[in-house]
């Protein structure tokens, strides 16, 4: 068994890519210059064209053009051929703007068919002060302009000749930045862990840990022109493993820590998106048969976040409460009371899907490798689940009571609520958790209005009759707020029933398909075997890829 393992990661502006703005001189009329600012940039066939001794070979290696052109996109193509000596008469050129400051280790350019013999780039500050200007010669169709550059406003990329005569200059992509692809001997050690709750009482975040050998030096922590400086929180890492030929994607990570030595070590600490989410706030508010759907969008629609819903979940609502806290938090709330898998894994996307409760996958013993270890957990023999219904009380209270400086202040409650009256200030946004108010001068601002009361109630799910010689154990289930009373009996008939899933099993597996969130049943030589989730998964990706698996069943 042959392994191999792979990371695709740049250190450019994360930012700058929304930001930017082109003006192109010369360029073919079908041709759309931001094609090129895509993440996978322009892409057409070989076809066809009028550079003399190139664009129409006889042998069949080019095709026409499409009667309709829109049907690819070209990016940067040049409407003048090279002269004689490979120049330009007016020398193709293009100006990229942006409305903020970036910065990068450079500019990253992909080539077709014809690589120019030189690419002129002029960094300006927004003001318009030239930053830089240098020459580069590509030596191959994606090429790296490698001149780290900070704060600039403006880039000029000029093309003054290409490495041949009668050529059109054909770029299609363009990254304010570079790309780093870590493969072979630089890779030292790499280890993905994932993890999910099969009934949404967290929301995991998976991780991976990533050591590499910086071979040129661009990720020195003590070299102060080094490319580690560009590194930006949600830096984003494509891993891909290969096993016996298979190349397989293991996921989107984003950068969350970097550590290096003097030499030439760098370690990456990276989480998935669930990491990301976890930074971010959500304000929350008070949910009157909210659509799922609805309050999804509300959560990860800002942030440009897909995601997938079972169609077992369309068409629900909810009913309920949620604070101010992270979106991650939220999205935790929203699962619980579901009963929903969130799960990120070797996906780009977070998909939303209820437990799988039949095993469609046999890991046989085979596959396991000594040292297995089974846990008996403890028994829950009821679970007690408080639902939550909010009701405005009658009575006008004070809410808040603060000395604000003067401007917009946001000022933020205790318990949910709907504001009434503001003194000391000008309510300009009125929130379940907060007041946006205008102070004209420093001063108190008394907010007031009516709380919502949180009217709880237990429901239970439970063993009946207790079997011989078995003690009752409760597991309460008190903050899920978004559980109101509709929707609390099935949630604790669901949790006890996972909670009889009492076996533990932890162990190595030799590489296979395995994902956390699927349903597998677990083999073992003497016959027996043990049905239930995988909860947790923590692939070596540098040590053959064996897999550590946690499962739960019965």
């Amino acid at each position: 068994m042959t392994t191999s393992c792979e990371f695709e990661f740049g250190f450019w502006d994360v930012t700058a890519r929304e930001d930017a703005a082109f003006w192109v001189s010369g360029n073919q009329p079908f041709a759309r210059i931001e094609d090129m600012n895509t993440e996978k940039g322009a892409e057409y066939p070989d076809v066809v064209t009028l550079e003399p001794n190139f664009g129409w070979p006889l042998d069949g290696s080019k095709v026409w053009s499409p009667p309709d052109p829109s049907a690819y996109t070209w990016g940067w193509w040049s409407e003048e051929l090279s002269g004689e000596d490979g120049g330009f008469s007016n020398p193709p050129k293009l100006i990229t703007t942006f409305t903020e400051n970036h910065s990068s280790a450079g500019v990253t350019l992909r080539f077709f068919a014809t690589l120019p013999k030189v690419v002129n780039i002029k960094w300006y500050d927004l003001s318009g002060r030239l930053l830089a200007d240098e020459d580069f010669i590509p030596d191959s169709m994606l090429y790296f302009c490698d001149c780290l550059v900070e704060n600039y406003g403006k880039v000029v990329i000029t093309i003054p000749a290409m490495s041949a005569a009668q050529r059109f200059l054909r770029c299609t992509y363009i990254l304010f930045g570079a790309l780093e692809i870590l493969d072979g001997t630089r890779v030292e050690k790499a280890t993905l862990c994932e993890e999910v709750s099969p009934v949404g009482l967290t929301l995991p975040i998976n991780t991976l840990t990533l050591s590499f050998h910086d071979d040129k030096g661009r990720f020195r922590l003590l070299d102060p022109s080094g490319a580690y400086r560009l590194f930006q929180w949600k830096q984003q890492v494509a891993a891909t493993a290969t096993v016996d030929g298979k190349r397989r994607g293991m996921g989107i990570f984003y950068l969350q820590e970097m550590e290096g030595e003097v030499d030439s070590l760098v370690d990456l600490q990276l989480v998935n998106i669930v990491g990301i989410l976890d930074t971010i706030d959500f304000d929350g508010g008070i949910y009157e048969d909210v659509p799922v759907r609805e309050l999804l969008d509300a959560i990860l629609g800002p942030e440009g976040i897909e995601y997938s819903l079972d169609a077992g979940f369309e068409g629900e609502t909810l009913r309920g409460y949620l604070p101010i806290g992270s979106k991650r938090c939220a999205l935790q709330q929203i699962a619980v009371a579901l009963g929903a898998v969130v799960d990120t894994t070797r996906e780009e996307i977070i998909r939303i899907y209820p437990m799988p409760t039949v095993a469609d996958h046999t890991v046989t013993p085979a596959r396991k490798i000594v040292g297995h270890r089974a846990v008996l957990e403890e028994l829950f023999t009821r679970v007690d689940v408080t639902a939550h219904t909010y009701q405005l009380s009658e009575e006008t209270r004070e809410l808040s009571k603060t000395v604000e400086l003067p401007g917009h202040r946001r000022i933020t409650f205790r318990a949910p609520a709907a504001v009434e009256a503001v003194t000391g200030g000008t309510l300009v946004e009125s929130h379940h958790n907060y007041a946006v108010v205008d102070v004209a001068a420093e001063g108190e601002v008394l907010v007031t209005g009516r709380e919502y009361v949180d009217n709880t109630t237990i429901y239970t799910a439970q063993i009946d009759p207790l079997p011989a010689g078995v003690k009752s154990s409760t597991k309460p289930i008190k903050d899920a707020t978004l559980i109101d009373p509709a929707r609390a009996s099935a949630v604790a008939r669901r949790l006890l029933s996972y909670y009889q899933m009492r076996y533990t099993d932890e162990g190595q597996l030799l590489p296979g398909d395995e994902k956390i969130g699927q349903v597998i049943e677990l083999q073992s030589i003497g016959g027996k075997s043990l049905t239930g989730p995988i909860q947790r998964l923590t692939v070596d990706l540098t040590g053959g890829h064996l897999i550590k698996a946690t499962m739960r069943g019965a």
